[in-house]
């Protein structure tokens, strides 16, 4: 285990800290973020326990550019979207359900292996390495995601029976989501526990 790796554990640990005692952490992914944290082969750098977000972009692809109008880590309702879509200026408005997901950095293939087959048997399908460069990255990620384009420069194309509607899936995508999140714990402490003297 480099120290260069060592090194950027320690770092992440303690903003990981800073952001929990600020009150800024997902609650719903401090579980699984410990667990993984216990692992002397990983460290988190990013974690998300799933989330609804209203978001603008002046062209479609382009990310980089998003302007979240409101973002939810619980169930959301058609008041808040809608107060999200007042916010609403210029560019195409979306509605986007987004997954768990959680961003790790690992010591060696072998080990960012083992991870990946924890995140895909514990319902994480779309996990995978992302990174084998200066660093190895895990990134573990479920599928409860759509996306659904409401209006463009703050004209809003649907009723509120269509919001109705697109909050309910939602609210139903992030509980799948949650419970995802109890398997992925439970793997991922049975795999630390049984690396204990391995290297």
């Amino acid at each position: 285990m480099s120290k260069m790796f060592l090194d950027a554990k320690e770092k992440a640990l303690r903003l990981l800290n800073e952001a929990k005692s600020l009150g800024e952490f997902d609650e719903k992914a401090l579980a699984v973020v410990e667990t993984l944290n216990s692992n002397p082969h990983f460290f988190t750098t990013s974690s998300c326990s799933g989330r609804v977000v209203v978001v603008e972009i002046p062209k479609v692809g382009l990310k980089r550019e998003v302007c979240f109008l409101g973002r939810w880590h619980d169930s959301v309702g058609v008041d808040d979207v809608k107060e999200a879509l007042d916010k609403a200026k210029n560019g195409f408005i979306w509605f986007i359900a987004q997954p768990p997901i959680f961003h790790v950095v690992v010591d060696d293939i072998e080990y960012a292996e083992r991870l990946v087959k924890a995140g895909l048997s514990s319902g994480f399908k779309n996990s995978a390495i992302r990174s084998i460069g200066k660093k190895v990255v895990v990134e573990l990620s479920s599928t409860e995601r759509f996306d659904v384009p409401l209006g463009k420069d703050h004209v809003v194309f649907c009723n509120d029976d269509y919001l109705v509607l697109l909050c309910g899936i939602a609210n139903d995508l992030l509980k799948r989501g949650w419970g995802k999140l109890v398997s992925l714990e439970k793997v991922v402490f049975k795999m630390s526990k049984n690396s204990v003297g391995r290297g």
